[in-house]
């Protein structure tokens, strides 16, 4: 196809997309874009434009690496800044290019953006055809010269989308009804709340948001726990007049566990729930947990997301994973609100005064010890609010946070987890150590023909503690990477190197060739050699990796710039978002996360590999992506462990056939990931909050 057929099709009047048609925000592979291109960078919401935009500075070039199987459509709007057209001169040059492997760049679409015009700032949309052969699809901004005093330099491309036609949109199929009718006998919802002299008016707000629900079936237990304060007392004998609430009264306090074990001796409802006396509910918490429960009768813990209050104003909000055993392991993150089938609550004993303040934490951590039917209602039904005596305002009860490595590893010693707890960097936060038996076997498995690449890497591995490792290395170019690897210190018996068929090219049929030669019980699969930043690299892996129920573990990956790579892996709507991609690395979640995809490296029992079927070369550069959700389908849970930091080389490519692979085959009632709250943005994988827009 001529350029000149392309402007023609460029300049057609951008229509909305037809139903059948595959869209997929540009944004959603700012993971795979050029993270060089320089003078460029994504925004949330700059000068009050919504949505993603890409910001572009003049003279800059934003390359998005392509695989195509045949022709896409890019469309979008190409705009100025509203306050360089208000205030600005000149004018700017927006173009868009295409690169195939054989020609030069041919523009699909440009035009001018002239500073000063009447009317408001829309800009100029448009829709241009990608040809199937390109290679890298290329935005610029030029400028006239000489510039003019305050002329304008840059501009900014919003709501960029490619369309492809020919792949069915899984985005289009009906998802199924996610809403379940509450049954005709709602569970009795017990709230337990222990009191001890809070503020008076904040008990007052606290007791009302129980009274104010939607759901009308509670029952609240107060106990008070030795108040002193007589207004306190008396607004409690007051509230003790409704019918559906009850008073227990200590003179002399027992302590938060005491009083609330009182509370849930109180209890006569099928699940329970814990509110503390300076917190609020919000009006329909427990209408979404009963409709949650009648969803699916057999849940034992349900829990919500909740904010931090002071003043009336929401100092923070806290949007958490659907249930993640090791994340909890390191993180009480369920915290409010939280509720919890009454039976199970006695059998574990309820609360133990010795964890006082972290009470909560070691009774999750034991209740999750009996059952895995957790669930998570993705809505703010909880309000934590801070004030001077609470430990949402800080560090006011530091005891809390010194007696959580205890509860955690009591938990871990009745789970049969051999590992050390140690402090984070943050209160609160949790590293666990695994003591990895220093015979377990594990190798290091690639397809390599970079002789160089392999030699940086190789050196690495050396100085990591493990000592039994071994590597299996699939290669087209065997001398060349047995002296590699022999100039990196590596002895022979370490090594197992495979003659690659030379008619496979595809990466990832090559590393699954290696993998099938593999016969270690650990395997650590590498998509390209992967340089060991952190000593214990390999050995926290395994730690992990071999841990009943874990199929996949995986690292934080960074970029030769230090930026992030690779950060674990979500999919809203079957489409992969990285996560973090291209921020410092600081960026990266700061304990152990559980996660639906981890990609670039990972380490998984050979046996679950090997019972899964091993990788689909089907699926390319996103073969670690699939495999990772085939055994989260099979009952495999996969950890991102970040404080593994590897280094890893190379430029991604955007291959849409694979994507969309991906997509229709994983993304069927895929609305939402699981482990990525459908409260933050979906197209791009950076923890933004959707009220940001």
């Amino acid at each position: 196809m001529d350029v000149a057929s392309l402007r023609t099709r460029a300049i057609a009047r951008v229509r909305r997309p037809e139903r059948g048609e595959a869209r997929l925000a540009l944004a959603a592979l700012r993971s795979l874009l050029d993270a060089g291109s320089a003078g460029a960078h994504w925004s949330i919401n700059p000068d009050g434009v919504l949505g993603r935009s890409l910001v572009m500075n003049a003279g800059a070039r934003y390359t998005v690496p392509l695989a195509l199987a045949g022709p896409v459509t890019l469309s979008g709007r190409a705009m100025l800044m509203p306050h360089d057209w208000v205030d600005g001169a000149d004018r700017v040059t927006a173009t868009v290019t295409a690169t195939g492997p054989t020609r030069p760049p041919a523009e699909l679409w440009s035009t001018t953006l002239r500073a000063g015009d009447r009317g408001r700032p829309r800009g100029r949309a448009f829709r241009c055809e990608v040809p199937a052969t390109t290679t890298a699809l290329s935005l610029t901004l030029t400028v006239p010269q000489p510039l003019r005093p305050r002329g304008v330099t840059r501009a900014l491309w919003h709501e960029l989308t490619l369309h492809d036609a020919a792949a069915a949109s899984a985005e289009e199929r009906p998802a199924g009804d996610r809403y379940v009718a509450p049954t005709a006998t709602e569970p009795l919802i017990s709230i337990l709340t222990p009191v001890h002299d809070p503020p008076a008016q904040m008990l007052k707000e606290a007791v009302d948001s129980v009274i104010g629900q939607t759901y009308s079936n509670w029952e609240l237990c107060l106990v008070d726990d030795g108040s002193r304060d007589p207004r306190v007392r008396a607004a409690l004998a007051h509230y003790a007049q409704q019918p559906r609430v009850k008073l227990l009264v200590h003179e002399r306090a027992r302590g938060i566990s005491g009083a609330t074990n009182a509370a849930l001796g109180m209890a006569t409802g099928e699940f329970v729930a814990l509110l503390d006396h300076d917190d609020t509910l919000a009006p329909e918490a427990l209408r979404h947990v009963a409709d949650r429960l009648a969803s699916d009768p057999g849940l034992d813990m349900v829990y919500s997301d909740e904010d931090v209050v002071a003043d009336g104003t929401v100092l923070e909000r806290h949007p958490k994973p659907g249930w993640s055993p090791e994340h909890m392991r390191a993180l009480m993150y369920t915290c409010h609100l939280g509720i919890y089938r009454r039976s199970l609550a006695e059998q574990v004993g309820g609360f133990r005064s010795r964890f006082d303040g972290c009470q909560d934490y070691d009774f999750v951590l034991r209740l999750m010890e009996r059952t895995d039917r957790i669930a998570h209602v993705p809505q703010i039904l909880y309000h934590w609010r801070a004030h001077p005596d609470s430990t949402a305002g800080g560090d006011a009860k530091p005891y809390a946070y010194l007696a959580q490595p205890g509860a955690i590893s009591e938990h871990l010693e009745r789970a049969g987890i051999v590992a050390d707890v140690q402090f984070s960097h943050l209160p609160g936060l949790h590293r666990l150590v695994h003591r990895v038996d220093p015979g377990l076997t594990v190798e290091i498995v690639l397809a390599c023909d970079d002789p160089d690449a392999l030699h940086r890497a190789a050196t690495s591995w050396m100085q990591q503690p493990h000592p039994s490792w071994r590597a299996v290395i699939a290669t087209h170019d065997r001398a060349a990477i047995a002296a590699a690897l022999s100039d990196a210190g590596i002895p022979q018996q370490r090594l197992t190197l495979i003659d690659a068929e030379r008619a496979i090219t595809d990466a990832t049929a090559l590393l699954g060739q290696a993998a099938q030669h593999a016969t270690a019980e650990q395997l650590l699969l590498m998509q390209a050699p992967a340089i060991g930043l952190t000593h214990d690299w390999l050995t926290r892996l395994i730690g992990y990796g071999s841990q009943p129920g874990i199929a996949a573990a995986g690292p934080v990956i960074l970029a030769p710039d230090g930026r992030i790579r690779e950060a674990g892996i979500a999919l809203p709507h079957g489409i992969p978002l990285h996560l973090n991609y291209g921020q410092p690395a600081a960026a990266a979640q700061p304990v152990v996360y559980n996660l639906s995809a981890v990609s670039g490296v990972l380490a998984t029992p050979r046996a679950v590999l090997a019972r899964l079927g091993g990788l689909r070369p089907e699926y390319r550069g996103l073969a670690l992506i699939e495999y990772c959700l085939r055994a989260g389908s099979d009952g495999g849970r996969t950890v991102l462990v970040p404080d593994v930091r590897l280094r890893m080389d190379g430029c991604p490519v955007n291959d849409l056939p694979a994507l969309w692979r991906l997509r229709d085959e994983w993304g069927r009632g895929r609305v939402d990931d699981p482990y990525y709250n459908p409260n933050f943005l979906a197209d791009r994988g950076d923890f933004i909050p959707r009220s940001s827009r």
